[in-house]
């Protein structure tokens, strides 16, 4: 199997964005703080949080301080290109399983869609390296596939519920019950499935996501 970071850098140099536009969802998060993405990818999530989607830029002095992190190369390019005008973000090409940052660096971190692309010993390191660099009293936020997904099952089984994809990429497709195992130093928060109709050429496919916040208690 092709080493996952060569996988996505082909696939984004290739292919440009893979997730145009913004982000549909967001928990509620402070407008102050710092806040790091783990696997920013092509800037989805920041542009949003960054109140591009708004046009109205975020205030430098009293809006958060935003971090993307990636292990792709390419895809901090594109981040780089989509954050255009943005303030207040550093973008950092490192790997989510050893974050380059001191403990109790941010008030929250987000994990949107970058856990699955994980095997599960990578899956558990994200999770306790997230749970390190998170100050205590603050969040930890994941968006993952579910598997009910329609798009689980299809491709090589690599691990259980985790499927190779033709471009080299993987995804794990979580069930509700898995999240709450990946890291107990945790307290959940909330942890929800949500699911949505996607149409197709006349037909219909479930789409489905598991929603989790967890907070790292206070010592």
């Amino acid at each position: 199997m092709e080493a996952p970071r060569d996988a996505w850098n082909r696939d984004y140099s290739m292919r440009g964005r893979r997730w145009a536009g913004f982000s549909s969802w967001l928990p509620s998060i402070s407008e102050r703080g710092r806040i790091l993405e783990i696997g920013c990818g092509d800037g989805k999530t920041l542009g949003t949080l960054s109140g591009l989607k708004t046009s109205s830029f975020v205030d430098e002095e009293t809006g958060p301080m935003l971090t993307g992190l990636d292990f792709s190369l390419a895809a901090l390019r594109l981040c780089s290109h989509t954050l255009q005008g943005a303030k207040n973000v550093t973008l950092v090409c490192a790997d989510a399983v050893h974050l380059p940052f001191s403990d109790s660096s941010f008030d929250t971190v987000l994990l949107s869609h970058v856990l699955g692309h994980a095997v599960l010993q990578g899956r558990k390191a994200m999770c306790k390296e997230a749970g390190r660099v998170v100050r205590s009293g603050g969040n930890v936020i994941f968006r993952v596939f579910s598997v009910n997904d329609f798009r689980s099952g299809k491709g090589e089984e690599i691990e259980e519920k985790t499927y190779l994809r033709g471009d080299g990429t993987f995804t794990h497709y979580f069930q509700k019950s898995e999240i709450l195992t990946l890291n107990p130093f945790l307290s959940v928060i909330s942890l929800k499935a949500t699911s949505w109709d996607l149409h197709i050429r006349g037909k219909t496919f479930l789409r489905e996501e598991i929603h989790a916040i967890f907070r790292k208690d206070l010592p």
